[in-house]
């Protein structure tokens, strides 16, 4: 299944990005690409521009580790591609980022890492719970659209449970820590990779005689030796290179149960009988089956309140259906289809439009960096003594050295850039943008409601007006054909 996992970095930049530019499992360099800055001067360029951030904290910069099944089908090639395309959606083209395609494993799987403040604002990327679901979303529907295998879809309620039940469980320091290294044991090859696989999980280490991780938030180092027999750094050299011999380690799942409060009758009867709705919802629900409701068999008020909004679900079904002209299942399918036909060709407009802003966002920072210390570039030359101006202006040095690169890269004369030109570009792809991410939006929702619709009728009266019934038996004989 395609996974993604987000990571934080709070020191080593370099040392993370040499690691996922690695020769050895890139292809001798050829599975690397990079937006906003030179791979070889990433982490500089990330610095200076995190300088100019809005925000505080210790986050420098974020680490994406987008993976693919082994019995997926896509090239080293394709999967950078679609690294590059996840990368863009995750970060909207703001952010400085370097993708790179590591092909030493069973299994292809995307590196990203991306800065923490974007080059356009400078303001600091927030990452919380939300974000998490979204990057998810982003991946499974990258994923989806290449007939990719993804993880099995989640629902609020998962959402939820999985928050109570972490806000809910408490685990030790020093579980924690075991679970965090037996993790990068698994990942890595060299104690050294262990040690930045834990540091990418915002671990502190302190080495000396004995080896000790701090973990954020906590009070005092924890020296591994203390936590088990197999944790000293002597015995996680071994288990690092033995691990193909070492059993998977399952890590003891703790369900926890919340008790839950009792309600009282006022609580229940508010619960059931909503107060005064000026406006009644134009949103189509889905039907529910009051005999598998364990609320309504459990309260009568309940239940008569689930059969007046099923009817009123039925009728919005029925007026949809009508306002529509859809008469039969085959009118359903046509004008389903046209629908989806049309909401492809818009989410393929706004991509294209997405990726010429994301070039176009990239033209305008190394444009601006180019004049702006073009002359401090030329006057180290011209100084009396030019190592020590290089050493003054470093920085204004790597950035218009990155700058240089890019042109010579893109095959453009820095020269002939024209900042106005670009900005104004810029704002009108924007517009455009706009005005076709509002009528995307409004065809998905249509179409999510023509699900609803379909599903409805299906519950009321057992007819597959979705021809759900034809694609999956379509599906399987096809599938039949492969094997």
């Amino acid at each position: 299944m395609a996974t993604s996992k987000l990571k934080v970095i709070k020191k080593t930049l370099r040392k993370a990005i040499d690691y996922i530019a690695n020769p050895e499992k890139t292809k001798d360099g050829t599975l690397i690409y990079s937006h906003g800055c030179s791979v070889e001067t990433a982490d500089r360029e990330m610095e200076l521009t995190a300088r100019q951030g809005t925000g505080r904290g210790d986050r420098i910069a974020y680490h994406l580790i987008q993976s693919f099944a082994p019995g997926d089908d896509i090239t080293p090639e394709k999967a950078l591609e679609l690294g590059i395309e996840f990368a863009r959606r995750v970060t909207g083209g703001k952010y400085e980022f370097v993708v790179s395609t590591h092909i030493d494993k069973d299994h292809i799987h995307n590196h990203i890492i991306f800065n923490a403040v974007d080059y356009v604002s400078h303001r600091k990327y927030h990452s919380d719970e939300k974000d998490k679901y979204r990057i998810r979303d982003i991946n499974d529907e990258i994923c989806s659209a290449n007939n990719l295998s993804v993880l099995p879809k989640y629902d609020g309620k998962r959402k939820a449970k999985y928050r109570n039940t972490y806000k809910e469980e408490k685990i030790s320091w020093q579980k924690k820590l075991k679970s965090v290294i037996d993790d990068a044991i698994r990942n890595s090859d060299t104690f050294d990779e262990m040690l930045y696989a834990l540091e990418m999980e915002g671990y502190e280490i302190k080495r000396g005689k004995y080896i000790s991780f701090r973990a954020p938030g906590q009070e005092r180092f924890t020296r591994a030796k203390t936590i088990g027999d197999s944790y000293s750094e002597d015995a996680i050299r071994e288990r690092i290179a033995n691990k193909d011999k070492e059993p998977e380690l399952l890590a003891e799942e703790t369900e926890v149960t919340v008790p839950k409060k009792k309600q009282t009758a006022s609580e229940v009867k508010g619960q059931v009988i909503s107060k005064k709705k000026e406006f009644p919802s134009k949103r189509i629900n889905l039907l529910v089956d009051i005999s598998k409701n364990i609320k309504a068999q459990q309260s009568k008020a309940y239940e008569h309140a689930l059969v007046r909004s099923n009817i009123n679900t039925l009728v919005k079904t029925m007026n949809f259906l009508i306002s529509h002209k859809i008469t039969t299942p085959e009118e359903f399918q046509i004008y389903a289809e046209a629908k989806n036909a049309e909401y492809s060709l818009y989410r393929k407009d706004i991509r294209k439009i997405e990726s010429e802003l994301m070039d176009l966002s990239e033209k305008i920072k190394f444009t601006q960096n180019y004049k702006k210390n073009a002359h401090v570039f030329y006057e180290s030359r011209r100084a009396k003594d030019p190592a020590a101006y290089a050493r003054e202006h470093e920085d204004q040095i790597v950035l218009f050295k990155a700058s240089e690169l890019y042109f010579k890269r893109k095959q453009l004369n820095p020269k002939e850039m024209n900042l106005a030109e670009m900005f104004e570009k810029y704002r009108q792809l924007n517009a455009e943008k706009a005005e076709l991410d509002k009528r995307s939006n409004s065809l998905k929702r249509e179409i999510k409601e023509l699900e609803v619709v379909a599903e409805n009728i299906e519950k009321a009266v057992g007819e597959d007006i979705a021809g759900k019934e034809a694609t999956q038996k379509n599906t399987e004989k096809g599938k039949e054909r492969e094997i």
